[in-house]
């Protein structure tokens, strides 16, 4: 299945998913062999995830499972998009598939270069910009989840801002276009204000011991914390002793494979794209903490 590209009443460009993500999953019948060995019986009550154009099996769910199609889920995304952002935003639009476990997990995400928004730094200068995607699963291990955020043009580091999860027993979306519409606009709204308050963080300074109090009391360990002072020392290189700085080293380890965050079995096992998002969900984590709350109150 090849999806054609979708033009927006502008006639505007979306890009077209490949097969990384856009494939069709079907479901089929659990089978077991009997007694005797000889014939096989249905097992009522699961059945597998299945991908139609490698046939390769992605997971065995509960009869109730019902399958979100990526492709019809990408499509509510553009035309959401196509119907909440300026014209000029859609400009240059660029597309990021990621997937993982023979596409048992799926991401897509579209990033808007034009709406950028510059952030000074101590030494440099750099832009955000807005990004919304998808990320779902055909294993039953999760859910649909629509994310919004920023990147940071200099060095690709993800940052989440916002996310709508929508969870059913059968796993169906349960979006529609207006919800995609109304979070992307909110969204939209909020990245404009955290830009804001982004610069705020790079304005702020703060030393190594700062950093490590932050780091240990949101709950990272002796070892990750003392990984993560190593990126802060050289985010604050080009960022300064910041915040900021923090705030970057935290988004790199959640976006990059890295010899300082290395992911285990990445070489054997093509778990990558699952585990960054593993590590978003940690970062968020961090920046909803009291630790972190009670840091960011010296930059307001």
């Amino acid at each position: 299945m090849n999806m054609q590209n979708i033009t927006n009443l502008h006639n505007v460009e979306f890009p077209a998913l490949s097969s990384i993500t856009d494939f069709n999953a079907v479901a089929e019948p659990v089978y077991m062999r009997d007694d005797t060995g000889l014939e096989f019986q249905t097992i009522s009550s699961n059945k597998v995830i299945r991908r139609d154009d490698t046939g390769e099996a992605l997971g065995i769910v509960g009869n109730r499972y019902g399958i979100a199609q990526n492709a019809g889920l990408y499509e509510m995304l553009t035309n959401a998009a196509r119907e909440t952002l300026p014209v000029n935003a859609l400009k240059g639009m660029e597309l990021k598939e990621v997937s993982s476990y023979s596409g048992a997990y799926t991401r897509f995400e579209l990033a808007f270069p034009a709406m950028k928004v510059g952030i000074k730094q101590k030494n440099s200068e750099t832009d955000l910009k807005f990004r919304v995607g998808i990320s779902n699963t055909f294993d039953g291990n999760g859910s649909v989840r629509v994310f919004a955020g920023a990147y940071d043009q200099v060095c690709e580091n993800g940052m989440c801002i916002g996310e709508l999860v929508k969870q059913l027993a059968r796993h169906t979306a349960g979006f529609t276009p207006g919800k995609f519409s109304e979070f992307i606009s909110r969204e939209m709204e909020l990245y404009l204000q955290r830009a804001r308050e982004f610069q705020k963080w790079a304005n702020c300074e703060i030393d190594q011991d700062i950093a490590e109090n932050v780091l240990k009391a949101a709950g990272l360990s002796e070892r990750r914390t003392a990984s993560m002072l190593d990126q802060f020392a050289t985010e604050s290189a080009s960022r300064g002793n910041s915040v900021w700085a923090l705030y970057s080293a935290l988004t790199f380890y959640a976006s990059h494979n890295s010899e300082r965050f290395n992911i285990r079995n990445s070489g054997n096992v093509d778990n990558a794209g699952a585990s960054l998002e593993q590590r978003e969900r940690e970062v968020s984590k961090i920046i909803a903490s009291p630790a972190w709350a009670d840091l960011i109150k010296v930059a307001a």
